[in-house]
């Protein structure tokens, strides 16, 4: 990599990283100008042969030197003889241009890549065959990757990692509206130019939802283990646009910390890291950071899918909103539990499911039932039309001193304090018979979310330590993830029509609908939340009429 290459934002100043084990990117001495480089450990059982091609006619290309090796073939900076256009050429490695299923994926990234026409996404000009070789023929882009620029310059300032995650999304969700997901985000496949705009590049894992076969291993969770979602471990054919938010997520915790979140002695550990461990902080990776950027993290990171940002517009909202330093709009909450304390999700197991509350008594080890697909949560209001990009920081300055609480006065929350939770609420006994009753209870009284969450908090206490833990523990954050879906419903529905009140000049009508909260959502940290949506709601001069 050519070590003279500019910092895209001089202004900026970066800490050097201590050194990564296991680079995952491998490129030709002196590359100035680098494409899409894939990994330097070949994610298949197949080992591309040392060749080098340079000087050879494809067609119309003339290959002129290699760019990068990696699993599924060679990257060479290459000219388009009719056009004079220097270009990237991929070749398919001489072993997988003889495996049916290597060859789909292979023409499936070309395909994927050239339906899209997008600024932050790297543009695929042709595909082909000559002399029995497969090639693509893309956009040569006079840059790096950002996994070899925080090698090169350090772990990138908040502002710039910020930025450069709003161009990857803006990329990854006009991909979405395109029907096609990534399935391998990762820094190294995020090209910075010279300019400072980022591409997204390497859509050699690509699926089109829109098409029912895929072309994935069976068993074999593509992607890079260091950012795969803990689903896409278990199930990539049938993974959505969510996992790659996860690895986005993943991303931005390295381009602040300079440092992956879990290393271990093989890609296996790390799945199962990601898929059983809680996401180290900024602080734990020797970096700390914002509080409003742990809790986006957070969000995106979350081990479920229906935890996290449900699509790109809801990210962007928060996007804008750390960027002006403000805390993301919905803050996910461990519900009396210790926030070390994560549920363990076994790796053969899916993880984009939510279980049913009221399933029937399971002996441990034995799987829950599942659903392949969750429901959608609805998407955020005020992101449904916002730009990805803002023309100036003037909007969203405009926007935090809108969102921030008003000085001289405090509207009360118009509902009663939530009382304390339950600590014995179920009668004391066999482990197996409590839980029948813990479940009986959720099904005759499924919107009393708080009481089923408090059943089934006192049976994980006494289960611990015993061979019902795991069951008993999937049966609790089942129903924390239940009640907190529940929960952001209700909040979105109610805000929006506190928004339409607002609008229409009834500030009194706008604030009672609070009271329509759902008693059996109600928590401390629910109060908090309605709290600081009224604080910076209301005009100054509003004062609430009791009912």
């Amino acid at each position: 990599m050519d070590e003279t290459l500019p910092d895209p934002s001089p202004k900026s100043r970066r800490e050097q990283p201590p050194a990564t084990p296991g680079d995952e990117t491998q490129l030709g001495s002196g590359q100035q100008a680098g494409m899409a480089t894939p990994t330097s450990r070949p994610h298949s059982t197949f080992q591309a042969k040392e060749r080098d091609l340079s000087g050879t006619l494809l067609g119309d290309y003339r290959l002129v030197r290699k760019l990068a090796v990696g699993g599924m073939g060679e990257v060479y900076e290459g000219v388009q003889l009719k056009l004079d256009r220097q270009v990237a050429i991929k070749l398919l490695s001489e072993e997988l241009s003889h495996e049916e299923e290597f060859l789909a994926r292979f023409e499936r990234e070309a395909k994927s890549a050239a339906a899209l026409n997008h600024p932050n996404v790297v543009q695929v000009y042709d595909f082909g065959q000559a002399h029995g070789h497969y090639y693509f023929v893309m956009e040569l882009v006079d840059g790096t990757d950002l996994a070899e620029f925080v090698k090169q310059h350090g772990k990138l300032t908040v502002s710039d990692a910020l930025n450069y995650l709003e161009q990857a999304v803006a990329a990854l969700k006009f991909a979405v509206e395109h029907a096609i997901i990534h399935r391998d985000v990762k820094p190294a496949n995020l090209m910075l130019t010279r300019d400072g705009v980022v591409k997204v590049s390497d859509l050699g894992l690509a699926k089109k939802l829109t098409d029912d076969s895929d072309v994935t291993m069976t068993g074999v969770g593509m992607g890079s283990p260091h950012f795969l979602a803990p689903e896409q471990a278990d199930d990539a054919a049938h993974v959505d646009h969510r996992a790659d938010i996860y690895a986005l997520g993943v991303t931005l915790l390295y381009l602040l910390t300079g440092r992956r979140p879990f290393e271990g002695a093989s890609n296996f550990s790390v799945v199962l890291a990601h898929a059983n461990k809680p996401l180290p902080t900024g602080g734990e990776l020797g970096t700390p950071l914002p509080d409003e950027v742990e809790r986006f993290i957070k969000r995106m990171t979350a081990k479920r899918p229906e935890g996290r940002y449900q699509d790109y517009d809801e990210l962007l909202t928060d996007l804008r909103r750390v960027k002006a330093g403000l805390r993301p709009s919905f803050n996910w909450q461990q519900f009396f539990r210790d926030p070390q304390h994560l549920q363990r999700i076994a790796l053969g197991t899916a993880a984009v499911i939510i279980v049913a509350l009221a399933a029937p008594l399971a002996m441990p080890n034995k799987k829950p039932a599942t659903a392949n697909r969750p429901p959608a949560w609805p998407a955020d209001k005020a992101g449904s039309e916002a730009p990805s990009r803002p023309k100036s920081d003037a909007p969203v300055k405009e926007e935090a001193a809108q969102m921030r609480p008003r000085a001289g006065r405090r509207l009360p929350v118009p509902l009663p304090e939530p009382a304390p939770p339950e600590r014995m609420p179920l009668r004391e006994g066999p482990i197996p018979q409590m839980l029948m009753e813990a479940d009986r209870f959720a099904k005759a009284n499924p919107e009393q979310m708080r009481a089923i969450i408090d059943r089934y908090w006192q049976i994980s206490r006494k289960s611990a330590g015993t061979a019902w833990e795991a069951e008993v523990r999937l049966r609790t954050d089942n129903a924390i993830t239940a009640h907190q879906l529940a929960t952001h419903a209700a909040m979105e529905k109610l805000q929006a029509e506190m928004e339409a009140h607002l609008r229409a000049g009834k500030p009194q009508a706008a604030y009672d609908v609070w009271r329509k909260f759902p008693l059996g959502l109600q928590t401390p940290e629910t109060h908090g939340q309605i709290d600081q949506i009224l604080q910076r709601s209301f005009p100054p001069q509003f004062q609430p009429q009791s009912p």
